[in-house]
């Protein structure tokens, strides 16, 4: 990774092809987080606690009206 010197210390630049990379990751985290959420029947703004703890929810009312524990 290329670098400057600032203040004395070398700091390291990210290069333009590892930002892009890291986008893409950031948005397909994105995209499946909205479609995660969209699947639960919750808003696209719902984070993935609220996704986790939604179906942890529906599998343990799910689990009580079987009767498992």
């Amino acid at each position: 990774m290329a670098g400057f010197n600032r203040f004395g210390r070398r700091v390291s630049v990210p290069s333009s092809l590892q930002i892009r990379m890291e986008l893409r990751a950031l948005v397909a985290d994105e995209r499946t987080r909205e479609l995660c959420a969209e699947l639960d029947r919750l808003p696209d703004s719902a984070t993935w606690q609220d996704i986790i703890d939604n179906r942890q929810r529906l599998a343990t009312a799910a689990a009580s009206t079987v009767g498992i524990k």
